[in-house]
């Protein structure tokens, strides 16, 4: 870890908010991005972005910051757009870069290269909502989601016809993702750079994991280390190793996994570049578990921006 004597890059832009349903958590993380920033000495100022690229890219040539810490969450905080702009301003930025942005956040992409690389993933397909509703082409029960959001917005498990009658889904002209339901854990792993953390089984009383579930004191208990066979544990790890990778992620990434614990069959669904950093959140917690505490991990977190590019 650099002293903060010897730091060139000292001072952070705190980008946060956004205009993505995921705002409100971004605005959290950004809180603790902060209190970290705090703790470690940093001289930061922090940019609540409501979409408008012009009132960003006046905000950056003005006050010059030497890194852009990237709170954002969905959106074109996360689906490279951002990446893009602060390549083009010369300004280092933390987390992933825009290839490896835009193919995480696109889940249709995504599933495409893990299973190029020999990840299983569950079955599925992209349509479009009102087409689906229509005529559902998958047996029940199915999950839906939308191809581009995250943090579980808009997520549905569907068990059967009456369910999928009775949905009101915001995003009924959008594409969206059809899968299998996979019975079994809902385990999560973070990664920084080359080294996995800890397996978390997230355990949800209401059976399904949404967003509240995730955000919500009380609503879902993360079992960390997550109660796996060794064998298991292993490979869990080992794949959102290879995910990070298949992706090209740099810096902190997150993969979400299925696991049925009857067929003993592991399965990815999805890989966050812009992992949550929120008290509830994974990787924070995850860190703290291998003994590493949260401004540290914000530090590395910075380096990593700011001296490996």
């Amino acid at each position: 870890m650099i002293n903060v004597a010897e730091r060139k890059y000292r001072k952070i832009c705190v980008l946060k908010g956004g205009d993505s349903p995921e705002r409100e958590v971004s605005l959290v993380s950004a809180t603790n991005y902060m209190r970290a920033l705090d703790e470690l000495g940093y001289v930061y100022g922090d940019f609540d972005f409501s979409g408008n690229a012009e009132q960003l890219i006046s905000y950056i040539r003005r006050e010059s910051p030497d890194c852009v810490l990237n709170a954002l969450h969905g959106g074109s905080g996360e689906n490279g757009n951002i990446q893009a702009l602060m390549n083009l301003l010369k300004v280092p930025y933390t987390h992933s870069g825009v290839m490896a942005s835009s193919v995480a956040m696109d889940k249709r992409a995504s599933r495409e290269a893990f299973a190029k690389n020999g990840l299983r993933v569950p079955t599925g397909f992209t349509t479009f909502w009102n087409e689906f509703r229509e005529c559902p082409a998958m047996e029940y029960p199915f999950v839906i989601k939308p191809v581009d959001g995250g943090s579980s917005v808009h997520v549905r498990i569907i068990r059967d016809q009456k369910a999928l009658s009775s949905i009101d889904w915001q995003y009924k002209n959008g594409e969206i993702l059809v899968e299998e339901y996979i019975p079994g854990l809902e385990l999560t792993v973070g990664v920084l750079d080359d080294r996995p953390l800890e397996v978390t089984n997230l355990i949800v009383p209401s059976g399904f994991l949404d967003y509240d579930s995730k955000y919500s004191v009380g609503r879902s208990l993360h079992e960390i280390p997550a109660k796996i066979s060794p064998k298991v544990r292993d490979e869990v790890l080992e794949t959102a190793m290879k995910a990070h990778k298949i992706i090209g992620c740099r810096g902190v990434s997150r993969s979400d996994f299925r696991y049925n614990d009857k067929t003993e069959e592991l399965y990815i669904l999805e890989l966050n570049t812009q992992p949550g950093m929120t008290p509830f959140s994974f990787v924070p917690e995850q860190a703290e578990f291998v003994g590493i505490p949260f401004a540290q991990l914000v530090q590395w977190i910075i380096e990593k921006a700011c001296y490996d590019t």
